[in-house]
Protein backbone atom coordinates (compact mmCIF):
# COMPACT_ATOMS: atom_id res chain seq x y z
CA UNK A 1 0.00 0.00 0.00
CA UNK A 2 1.52 3.26 -1.23
CA UNK A 3 1.35 6.82 0.69
CA UNK A 4 0.39 8.08 -2.82
CA UNK A 5 -2.43 6.36 -2.58
CA UNK A 6 -3.97 7.19 1.35
CA UNK A 7 -3.12 11.01 0.16
CA UNK A 8 -5.10 10.68 -3.06
CA UNK A 9 -7.89 8.72 -1.28
CA UNK A 10 -8.31 11.76 1.55
CA UNK A 11 -8.42 14.24 -0.72
CA UNK A 12 -10.99 12.74 -2.91
CA UNK A 13 -12.66 12.59 0.26
CA UNK A 14 -12.04 15.94 1.17
CA UNK A 15 -12.84 17.89 -2.17
CA UNK A 16 -16.21 15.65 -2.95
CA UNK A 17 -15.12 14.14 -6.41
CA UNK A 18 -11.95 13.34 -8.72
CA UNK A 19 -11.85 16.48 -10.42
CA UNK A 20 -11.04 18.53 -7.05
CA UNK A 21 -8.63 16.38 -6.10
CA UNK A 22 -6.93 16.19 -9.06
CA UNK A 23 -6.16 19.59 -8.45
CA UNK A 24 -5.02 19.47 -5.02
CA UNK A 25 -3.01 16.92 -5.34
CA UNK A 26 -1.15 18.03 -8.57
CA UNK A 27 -1.90 14.67 -10.42
CA UNK A 28 -3.74 13.68 -13.06
CA UNK A 29 -7.58 12.63 -13.57
CA UNK A 30 -6.41 9.26 -14.36
CA UNK A 31 -3.21 8.89 -12.08
CA UNK A 32 -5.98 9.94 -9.48
CA UNK A 33 -8.57 7.27 -10.73
CA UNK A 34 -5.84 4.68 -10.94
CA UNK A 35 -4.62 5.09 -7.13
CA UNK A 36 -7.88 4.74 -6.18
CA UNK A 37 -8.25 1.64 -7.70
CA UNK A 38 -5.13 0.16 -6.73
CA UNK A 39 -6.52 0.54 -2.84
CA UNK A 40 -9.68 -0.54 -3.79
CA UNK A 41 -8.01 -3.94 -4.88
CA UNK A 42 -5.38 -3.54 -2.12
CA UNK A 43 -8.27 -3.88 0.34
CA UNK A 44 -10.73 -5.92 -1.14
CA UNK A 45 -13.54 -3.39 -1.02
CA UNK A 46 -14.83 -0.22 -2.91
CA UNK A 47 -14.56 2.91 -1.33
CA UNK A 48 -15.81 5.12 -3.16
CA UNK A 49 -19.13 5.04 -5.24
CA UNK A 50 -18.92 6.36 -8.52
CA UNK A 51 -22.78 5.93 -9.67
CA UNK A 52 -23.55 9.27 -8.10
CA UNK A 53 -22.09 12.93 -9.34
CA UNK A 54 -20.37 14.04 -7.26
CA UNK A 55 -18.80 10.62 -5.90
CA UNK A 56 -19.53 9.85 -2.76
CA UNK A 57 -18.03 7.64 0.38
CA UNK A 58 -19.27 4.19 0.25
CA UNK A 59 -18.77 2.84 4.47
CA UNK A 60 -16.45 1.42 4.00
CA UNK A 61 -14.54 4.24 2.31
CA UNK A 62 -15.72 6.72 5.37
CA UNK A 63 -14.47 3.64 8.07
CA UNK A 64 -10.99 3.79 6.37
CA UNK A 65 -10.73 7.28 6.16
CA UNK A 66 -10.17 8.08 9.42
CA UNK A 67 -7.33 4.94 9.69
CA UNK A 68 -5.93 6.65 7.05
CA UNK A 69 -5.42 10.09 8.34
CA UNK A 70 -3.72 8.39 11.21
CA UNK A 71 -1.36 6.29 9.07
CA UNK A 72 -0.76 10.01 7.49
CA UNK A 73 -0.20 11.52 10.85
CA UNK A 74 2.19 9.01 12.34
CA UNK A 75 4.44 8.93 9.21
CA UNK A 76 4.49 12.74 9.85
CA UNK A 77 5.60 12.24 13.25
CA UNK A 78 8.34 9.57 12.57
CA UNK A 79 9.76 11.34 9.75
CA UNK A 80 10.03 14.37 12.23
CA UNK A 81 11.39 12.58 14.95
CA UNK A 82 14.03 11.13 12.83
CA UNK A 83 14.67 14.34 11.40
CA UNK A 84 15.20 15.51 15.05
CA UNK A 85 17.56 12.79 15.97
CA UNK A 86 19.93 14.09 13.64
CA UNK A 87 20.22 17.14 16.04
CA UNK A 88 20.52 14.84 18.94
CA UNK A 89 23.29 12.34 17.29
CA UNK A 90 25.23 15.54 16.49
CA UNK A 91 28.22 17.29 17.88
CA UNK A 92 26.04 19.47 20.49
CA UNK A 93 22.80 18.81 22.53
CA UNK A 94 21.50 22.44 21.84
CA UNK A 95 19.15 23.47 24.98
CA UNK A 96 16.83 25.83 26.00
CA UNK A 97 15.68 27.61 28.91
CA UNK A 98 14.64 30.99 30.07
CA UNK A 99 17.54 32.97 31.46
CA UNK A 100 17.08 32.49 35.05
CA UNK A 101 16.70 28.51 34.48
CA UNK A 102 20.11 28.56 32.61
CA UNK A 103 21.93 30.03 35.30
CA UNK A 104 20.17 28.92 38.25
CA UNK A 105 19.96 24.98 37.33
CA UNK A 106 22.01 24.63 33.89
CA UNK A 107 26.20 24.79 35.52
CA UNK A 108 25.38 22.02 37.86
CA UNK A 109 23.47 19.71 35.92
CA UNK A 110 26.11 19.85 32.78
CA UNK A 111 29.25 19.76 34.91
CA UNK A 112 27.40 16.52 36.42
CA UNK A 113 26.95 15.38 32.81
CA UNK A 114 30.22 16.28 31.69
CA UNK A 115 31.73 14.32 34.17
CA UNK A 116 29.92 11.31 33.55
CA UNK A 117 30.25 11.79 29.51
CA UNK A 118 33.58 14.12 28.83
CA UNK A 119 32.68 14.51 25.16
CA UNK A 120 29.09 15.89 25.59
CA UNK A 121 29.30 19.23 23.92
CA UNK A 122 26.01 21.51 24.49
CA UNK A 123 24.67 24.68 23.40
CA UNK A 124 21.98 26.98 25.97
CA UNK A 125 20.21 29.44 23.79
CA UNK A 126 18.41 31.15 26.48
CA UNK A 127 15.09 32.86 25.16
CA UNK A 128 13.40 35.13 26.56
CA UNK A 129 9.66 34.57 28.32
CA UNK A 130 7.92 35.49 25.03
CA UNK A 131 9.87 33.66 22.94
CA UNK A 132 9.62 30.70 24.87
CA UNK A 133 5.70 29.95 24.86
CA UNK A 134 5.22 28.07 22.04
CA UNK A 135 5.53 23.84 22.65
CA UNK A 136 6.33 24.09 18.98
CA UNK A 137 9.68 25.75 20.33
CA UNK A 138 10.59 23.38 22.85
CA UNK A 139 10.34 21.01 20.12
CA UNK A 140 13.44 22.76 17.75
CA UNK A 141 15.67 21.53 21.23
CA UNK A 142 16.64 18.21 22.67
CA UNK A 143 15.27 19.18 26.40
CA UNK A 144 13.96 22.50 27.45
CA UNK A 145 13.19 23.73 30.85
CA UNK A 146 10.57 26.16 31.10
CA UNK A 147 7.16 27.59 33.05
CA UNK A 148 4.77 25.01 31.90
CA UNK A 149 3.60 25.21 28.77
CA UNK A 150 -0.31 24.45 27.37
CA UNK A 151 -1.92 21.46 26.16
CA UNK A 152 -2.16 19.66 24.14
CA UNK A 153 1.43 19.20 23.41
CA UNK A 154 2.79 17.70 19.93
CA UNK A 155 2.80 14.33 19.72
CA UNK A 156 5.75 12.74 21.06
CA UNK A 157 6.79 15.80 23.17
CA UNK A 158 7.17 14.53 26.48
CA UNK A 159 6.81 16.46 29.69
CA UNK A 160 7.97 16.55 33.89
CA UNK A 161 7.15 18.86 36.16
CA UNK A 162 10.02 20.12 38.63
CA UNK A 163 9.27 22.14 40.84
CA UNK A 164 6.52 25.04 41.45
CA UNK A 165 7.73 28.62 43.22
CA UNK A 166 6.09 31.79 44.33
CA UNK A 167 5.64 34.95 42.75
CA UNK A 168 6.64 37.99 44.54
CA UNK A 169 7.10 41.46 44.45
CA UNK A 170 10.35 43.73 43.78
CA UNK A 171 9.81 47.39 45.26
CA UNK A 172 13.13 50.10 45.35
CA UNK A 173 13.52 49.87 49.59
CA UNK A 174 12.17 53.45 49.81
CA UNK A 175 9.06 52.30 48.32
CA UNK A 176 5.86 52.98 50.72
CA UNK A 177 5.20 49.05 50.20
CA UNK A 178 8.39 48.05 51.35
CA UNK A 179 7.52 48.83 54.46
CA UNK A 180 4.84 46.49 55.06
CA UNK A 181 5.59 43.32 57.42
CA UNK A 182 2.67 40.85 56.58
CA UNK A 183 2.51 39.44 52.59
CA UNK A 184 0.93 41.84 50.48
CA UNK A 185 -2.58 42.05 49.49
CA UNK A 186 -4.57 42.37 45.71
CA UNK A 187 -5.66 45.49 47.10
CA UNK A 188 -2.42 46.68 47.90
CA UNK A 189 -0.30 45.31 44.73
CA UNK A 190 -3.23 46.71 42.28
CA UNK A 191 -2.51 50.41 43.01
CA UNK A 192 0.66 50.44 41.68
CA UNK A 193 1.86 50.20 37.70
CA UNK A 194 3.35 46.60 37.45
CA UNK A 195 6.86 45.63 36.03
CA UNK A 196 5.68 41.66 34.52
CA UNK A 197 7.98 38.97 33.10
CA UNK A 198 6.68 39.20 29.25
CA UNK A 199 3.19 38.66 28.43
CA UNK A 200 2.71 35.06 30.19
CA UNK A 201 3.84 32.34 32.97
CA UNK A 202 5.14 34.75 35.65
CA UNK A 203 3.51 38.03 34.40
CA UNK A 204 0.19 36.16 33.16
CA UNK A 205 -0.37 33.57 36.47
CA UNK A 206 0.05 37.51 38.20
CA UNK A 207 -2.48 39.01 35.91
CA UNK A 208 -4.84 36.73 35.57
CA UNK A 209 -4.76 35.82 38.56
CA UNK A 210 -6.12 39.54 40.15
CA UNK A 211 -7.87 39.69 36.98
CA UNK A 212 -10.08 36.92 37.79
CA UNK A 213 -10.38 39.29 41.24
CA UNK A 214 -12.32 42.14 39.08
CA UNK A 215 -9.32 44.33 39.91
CA UNK A 216 -8.40 46.96 37.30
CA UNK A 217 -4.88 46.84 36.14
CA UNK A 218 -1.83 49.31 35.22
CA UNK A 219 0.52 47.14 33.73
CA UNK A 220 3.36 49.40 32.58
CA UNK A 221 6.24 47.05 31.16
CA UNK A 222 6.70 44.14 30.10
CA UNK A 223 10.52 42.26 29.53
CA UNK A 224 12.08 39.31 28.76
CA UNK A 225 15.29 39.34 31.33
CA UNK A 226 15.10 39.00 35.14
CA UNK A 227 17.65 41.61 35.03
CA UNK A 228 15.90 44.26 32.65
CA UNK A 229 12.83 43.50 35.52
CA UNK A 230 15.09 44.59 38.08
CA UNK A 231 16.80 47.55 36.81
CA UNK A 232 13.24 48.98 35.79
CA UNK A 233 11.94 48.55 39.05
CA UNK A 234 14.90 50.19 40.49
CA UNK A 235 14.33 53.29 38.23
CA UNK A 236 11.25 53.44 39.46
CA UNK A 237 8.84 52.27 36.41
CA UNK A 238 6.49 50.15 38.37
CA UNK A 239 5.75 47.45 41.42
CA UNK A 240 7.88 44.21 39.87
CA UNK A 241 6.08 40.87 39.64
CA UNK A 242 8.93 38.60 39.01
CA UNK A 243 9.24 34.30 40.01
CA UNK A 244 11.46 33.95 43.50
CA UNK A 245 14.44 31.43 40.89
CA UNK A 246 14.66 34.75 39.14
CA UNK A 247 15.08 36.99 41.93
CA UNK A 248 17.63 34.48 43.50
CA UNK A 249 20.06 35.21 40.87
CA UNK A 250 19.16 38.68 40.71
CA UNK A 251 21.20 41.65 42.07
CA UNK A 252 18.73 43.46 44.06
CA UNK A 253 20.40 45.81 45.86
CA UNK A 254 18.46 48.44 47.02
CA UNK A 255 15.15 47.29 46.30
CA UNK A 256 13.06 44.88 48.50
CA UNK A 257 11.09 41.39 47.99
CA UNK A 258 7.43 41.21 49.26
CA UNK A 259 5.53 38.20 49.74
CA UNK A 260 2.12 37.65 48.48
CA UNK A 261 -0.90 36.37 50.41
CA UNK A 262 -2.64 34.80 47.70
CA UNK A 263 -1.81 31.10 47.43
CA UNK A 264 -2.51 30.97 43.53
CA UNK A 265 0.13 33.71 42.93
CA UNK A 266 3.03 30.64 41.60
CA UNK A 267 5.36 29.57 38.79
CA UNK A 268 5.04 26.16 37.49
CA UNK A 269 8.43 24.75 36.17
CA UNK A 270 8.93 21.29 34.09
CA UNK A 271 11.31 19.74 31.53
CA UNK A 272 9.96 19.13 27.93
CA UNK A 273 11.78 16.11 25.59
CA UNK A 274 10.90 13.67 23.31
CA UNK A 275 11.99 10.22 23.21
CA UNK A 276 14.83 11.20 20.53
CA UNK A 277 16.42 12.41 23.25
CA UNK A 278 17.03 8.83 24.95
CA UNK A 279 17.95 7.88 22.37
CA UNK A 280 21.75 8.16 22.65
CA UNK A 281 24.01 7.93 25.45
CA UNK A 282 25.05 11.60 26.35
CA UNK A 283 21.00 12.30 25.86
CA UNK A 284 19.83 9.27 28.70
CA UNK A 285 23.20 10.84 31.07
CA UNK A 286 22.15 14.47 30.16
CA UNK A 287 18.34 13.84 31.35
CA UNK A 288 19.05 11.34 33.94
CA UNK A 289 20.96 13.86 35.91
CA UNK A 290 18.43 17.08 35.11
CA UNK A 291 15.86 14.06 36.80
CA UNK A 292 18.11 13.78 39.84
CA UNK A 293 18.60 18.07 40.26
CA UNK A 294 17.76 19.67 43.52
CA UNK A 295 15.82 22.44 41.96
CA UNK A 296 17.38 25.95 42.60
CA UNK A 297 16.92 28.29 45.25
CA UNK A 298 13.73 29.78 45.46
CA UNK A 299 12.20 27.11 43.75
CA UNK A 300 10.11 24.09 45.48
CA UNK A 301 10.41 20.95 44.48
CA UNK A 302 6.74 19.39 42.61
Amino acid sequence: MELDWLETFLAVMDRGGFTAASAHVHRSQSRVSAHIAALERELGVRLIDRSHRPATATAAGRLFAGHARQILVEVGSARSAIDALSTFVGDTLPILPIPCIGSALFPGVLAETLRRQPDARFTLSERGFRESESADTAQEFALAVLPTLAHPHPAGCRERVLWTEPIRVLVPADHELAASCTPLTMHQLVRYPLVTSGNWNTGGVALATISAQGFDLQRRVGVDAPATLVDMVRGGLGVGVQNAVAIEQSDISGLSVLDLNDPRMYLEVAAYWSDMLLATEIGRTLHGVLMEAPPPPGAVPA
